[in-house]
């Protein structure tokens, strides 16, 4: 056990912090622009995308494996983003601000999506064999891309309260 976790590079551990620190913050209700509501989506979806390609590069299943993350993560956004916007949400006109309950969705997904890629990079370098199949690609692919379809479906109907008459 002490050997693997020698072997793991410390920006590992860092961005692992970073992603919990972001996530807590994400647990209390905020007041935030429509920018840094999408900022962190667009980084994280970025990020998925990246693993997806980075992991399937050398393959004949990079197409593929980049169709199923898109169809996944377009698929889970527009599902999810059709639903109402959670209680508590609601946009200011005059602010431009959204308040955004607190939520401990977020932390849960990044630790999930951070766990994914962690045990993706583990078996890449330990038992690589296991990652060949197309199954395989597809399969990881389209779990990233539930997770940032997860993302950006909530986000999507907090931005929709832009639009949304106020009363």
């Amino acid at each position: 056990m002490m050997q693997i976790l020698q072997h793991i590079p410390l920006w590992v551990f860092g961005l692992l912090f970073g992603l919990i620190a972001l996530g807590l913050v994400q647990t209390r209700t905020r007041h935030i622009r429509a920018q840094r509501m999408l900022g962190i989506n667009i980084a994280l979806t970025i990020f998925t995308l990246v693993g997806v390609t980075q992991q399937w590069l050398n393959t004949p299943w990079l197409v593929l494996a980049l169709l199923s993350w898109a169809s996944a993560c377009l698929l889970v956004s527009w599902a999810l983003g059709q639903g109402a916007a959670p209680t508590g949400a609601s946009f200011n006109p005059e602010t431009r601000h959204y308040t955004v309950p607190g939520s401990w969705l977020p932390l849960a997904l990044f630790m999930t999506i951070f766990a994914c890629k962690f045990v993706v990079g583990f078996l890449n370098a330990t038992e690589p064999a296991l990652l060949q199949g197309l199954d395989v690609a597809m399969g990881i692919s389209a779990i990233y891309g539930l997770f940032s379809g997860v993302l950006n479906g909530r986000a999507w109907r907090v931005l929709r309260l832009r639009n949304t008459p106020s009363i």
